[in-house]
């Protein structure tokens, strides 16, 4: 009786691959870029309901920078949001490059907003 090959064996000789592999084409600087938005944007998102409030009208608005600043707070969590939500988007749909790209330069500029709210905020409580 004649030794017959192992099925095993035979599919991997005979194995082509149907389609290429498909690899994510955004660099790791870029995935570093929207991880540390979204980390940060989390943290903010925990820190802030703990900081002191002062009620101005029918806002509460931080007393540390925001103090008679509603609408620059107001701005500033808009821009935090805007900037999680992009970072989350553009970690999620990795595998659709042009959508993740948008989606991390929509959380850049918004995280960069938040930024310059807080920098005017800062600079208005002093002046």
């Amino acid at each position: 009786m004649a030794k017959q090959k192992s099925p095993f064996k035979v599919f991997l000789v005979n194995r082509r691959p149907c389609t290429s592999l498909v690899v994510p084409s955004s660099s790791s600087k870029e995935t570093t870029i929207s991880g540390s938005i979204l980390f940060l944007t989390s943290a903010l998102a925990a820190v802030l309901p703990l900081i002191p409030y002062e009620n101005t009208g029918r806002h509460r608005v931080p007393k540390i920078i925001f103090k008679g600043q509603s609408s620059t707070f107001h701005a500033f969590i808009i821009s935090i949001m805007f900037a999680f939500s992009g970072a989350f988007s553009g970690l999620f749909v990795y595998d659709k490059p042009l959508m993740a790209r948008l989606c991390r330069f929509y959380s850049m500029v918004s995280m960069v907003c938040a930024g310059a709210l807080l920098i005017s905020a800062s600079f208005a409580k002093t002046s």
